[in-house]
């Protein structure tokens, strides 16, 4: 019975460890990220390599310095937690066998599927209204239809931004796991509906910068300039088309302002206006980190981000997010990139842990060569050093399930049978 138990309490994390702002107990916790990765990766078989071994220790010394400043227990191990959210998973996938990694891409396949069906549910107006209140239980700020503002829908995420995300990491693992040939008929069909999905029913700035980077990945470097040209052809296509309809994209409204209002000739003013908190939170956090090798200490990044971006030199009236949502003051903000969270809490010396503890997986050769796993690869090191959010695990897991795909884990052997 109890063998039995624990077969689908493991089959349902499977499912759940791809829809990390699916929160059991939202009522009782603020946090949009639930740590599914985590509760995953709990097993008497878990181990961990030498170097996140001493990365470890890093954090959890960064974190007892937090406590020895008198901070409540409870802020370094939120933080904290985050970060161990989305790392252990990584080592945990990489050992798992056959049959689990089996299970774990059929959970993706399900997942997949069922956002994007929702996904058009929601953008048509379909979903059963009297529903919405029972997700938003589980699902913070879950709407029925479009979010409005020329933004889209988010399926089974927060918001458009974090479903654009996710989708593009579920379509570059399907990519890889089918194989399909991005330069078939099929894989341009593919790429061409994902795209105008993104676009048109997500509708997400994020969705544009992943769409960039998901294209620019597949291109050769003999081929980076016809790349180029087909891109920027198809840009200005969509542009015009959208720009036919009564509320376009929010994507298509920024792409709009920075080709026809001209805003590319002084773009930083732009970006950080555009981008919320993100840009500036980002920078601020790379530059206070090289100042301070140790960083803040986990758990350190609400006074730290004020002290970095007020060092960063630009008001916070000039950036609309603070203008409207703090009274044009700067507020404490975890910067959105994962990296440049280290750097703020932990200094460039816990990014040196980090890199040697993750060093032979991001470099891997096997994965930049071949053009099914190197969009995954790509969209990882984009989403680690410039943007992403705190906390998500699907850069790990998707790293991860590409890594397995090559290299699965070596059968024990006995010693004593040699």
């Amino acid at each position: 019975m109890w063998a039995n138990l624990y077969k689908y309490y493991r089959q349902l994390l499977s499912f759940l460890i791809y829809l990390p702002n699916v929160t059991p107990f939202k009522m009782l916790f603020k946090s949009e990220i639930f740590p599914w990765a985590f509760v995953y990766s709990l097993r008497r078989s878990f181990t961990i390599p030498l170097g996140y071994s001493i990365f470890l220790v890093y954090m959890l010394l960064s974190a007892v310095y937090i406590l020895s400043k008198g901070e409540p227990i409870l802020v370094p191990a939120r933080a904290l937690f985050a970060l161990l959210n989305v790392t252990f998973i990584f080592f945990c996938i990489l050992k798992v066998d056959d049959k689990e990694f089996s299970q774990l891409q059929k959970a993706f396949t399900w997942v997949f599927g069922i956002n994007v069906v929702l996904s058009l549910i929601q953008y048509f107006g379909l979903f059963p209204a009297f529903l919405t209140p029972f997700m938003r239980i589980f699902i913070d700020r879950f709407t029925d239809e479009p979010h409005g503002l020329g933004r889209g829908v988010a399926a089974l995420f927060a918001e458009p931004s974090y479903a654009s995300l996710s989708i593009h990491y579920y379509f570059a693992y399907f990519m890889l796991q089918h194989r399909i040939d991005q330069k078939s008929l099929l894989g341009y069909g593919a790429i061409l509906l994902m795209i105008l999905f993104d676009l048109f029913i997500i509708r997400s700035i994020t969705g544009l910068v992943m769409i960039f980077v998901y294209y620019v990945s597949l291109q050769e470097r003999k081929y980076i300039v016809r790349g180029a040209v087909v891109l920027l052809f198809v840009g200005l296509l969509v542009l015009y088309l959208a720009k036919q309809t009564d509320e376009p994209p929010r994507a298509v409204d920024f792409l709009y302002s920075v080709v026809y209002d001209q805003e590319y000739k002084d773009p930083l003013p732009f970006l950080l206006n555009e981008s919320g908190f993100r840009v500036i939170s980002v920078w601020a956090a790379y530059v206070y980190g090289f100042a301070n090798p140790l960083g803040s200490g986990i758990g350190g990044w609400g006074p730290a981000s004020l002290i970095a971006m007020d060092a960063i030199g630009v008001p916070a009236t000039e950036i609309g997010f603070f203008a409207s949502y703090s009274g044009g003051d700067f507020d404490g903000v975890r910067p959105t990139s994962f990296i440049a969270d280290i750097f703020l809490e932990m200094g460039w010396v816990g990014f040196v842990l980090f890199v040697l503890a993750f060093w032979s997986y991001m470099t891997n050769k096997t994965l930049f060569n071949n053009i099914y796993a190197r969009p995954v690869l790509v969209m990882f090191y984009f989403n680690l050093f410039v943007m992403g959010t705190i906390g998500d695990p699907l850069p790990f897991i998707f790293l991860a399930l590409a890594y397995r795909e090559f290299f699965p884990p070596q059968p024990k052997t006995n010693l004593l049978a040699t």
